[in-house]
């Protein structure tokens, strides 16, 4: 009953606040010029700001497992070459390969998965998680940068011009520099991170009204094929293989919280706003987002259980 409440606590807020901004669009609060600029003003400045000040603010030394984090990294690399030989396969439209890619391993860890782990794993769970963020957004944002370029709706462009996507991305811009901050132990002033802190704080609430707001039920029923053998693959195929391999090589406890933690949670509210500035299926990421954030109340609370009741957790 307590995973439960916890899915429901965490998961909720974020259904409320993607409803708010659907009826907003359909009061005609505000139209679609404003919900193109609220996209660009999200990629662009409120998420690097919630990424760079993670990063910035995170403990590596205390609790960084080099073992763990090899294993998820090369879980989601694994994830990533699976899924695309699958959806070349099976997808016949690019546009939609590249946002299903995405939503198969690009999971909403920095809104959900830091709480989850520390909801399953205590104040050490939380630790972990936060240093392990610093790790996986950067590798989750150069993958969906790489695969989102592949498979645009533009002309196939070339590794040189991709290598400058990526470099140029705000998302990996706000990564390195919270890294670099961080380990450079480059003191910031309080009259400059706290303008930064409460960007941050928008980034969610914000990102979430615009994605409601772009949401269309249209889309939804004929996109409904993808989005429920993607949502369901990212909600529970995937999390559960991450788990079985990871208690088959022996990890335990709060390791298998954070690999629930990294492989369970929706799909990531940032990659619809990363999915409109490269010209993907933007309607189809609205929509993943949108399935995932409502059914993983449910999915992670199966998963959870699992896992206690086996031992493992």
């Amino acid at each position: 009953m307590n995973n439960l409440l916890f899915s429901i606590n965490a998961v909720f807020p974020l259904f409320l606040l993607t409803a708010l901004g659907w009826f907003l669009t359909n009061r005609k609060v505000w139209n679609g010029d404003f919900l193109k600029l609220g996209n660009t003003l999200s990629f662009n400045i409120f998420i690097p700001a919630m990424l760079f000040v993670n990063i910035y603010t995170a403990d590596f030394k205390e609790v960084f497992d080099g073992k763990l984090l090899g294993f998820v990294l090369m879980f989601v690399c694994a994830v990533c070459i699976i899924g695309f030989v699958l959806t070349s396969l099976l997808v016949k439209s690019r546009a939609r390969r590249g946002v299903i890619l995405q939503a198969l391993f690009r999971g909403n860890f920095a809104l959900l998965g830091v709480p989850l782990c520390q909801a399953l794993a205590g104040d050490e769970g939380a630790q972990i998680a936060s240093v392990f963020l610093a790790f996986l957004i950067p590798v989750f944002n150069i993958f969906a940068t790489i695969l989102l370029s592949i498979y645009s709706n533009d002309p196939i462009e070339s590794p040189v011009a991709v290598i400058k996507k990526i470099l140029k991305n705000p998302l990996i811009i706000a990564c390195l520099a919270g890294f670099v901050f961080s380990f450079a132990r480059i003191p910031l002033p309080k009259l400059i991170l706290k303008p930064i802190g409460d960007l941050k704080s928008l980034a969610t609430p914000f990102a979430l009204l615009i994605l409601g707001g772009d949401f269309k039920f249209k889309s939804f029923v004929k996109n409904l094929r993808y989005i429920l053998s993607a949502g369901l693959s990212r909600l529970i195929l995937i999390p559960s293989l991450a788990v079985l391999f990871a208690a088959l090589l022996g990890f335990r406890g709060l390791h298998i919280a954070l690999v629930i933690s990294t492989f369970a949670t929706p799909v990531a509210v940032s990659s619809t706003a990363m999915t409109y500035k490269m010209n993907g299926d933007y309607d189809l990421a609205c929509e993943l987002v949108v399935f995932t954030t409502v059914a993983s109340a449910v999915s992670i609370t199966l998963l959870t259980f699992v896992s206690k009741l086996s031992g493992i957790l």
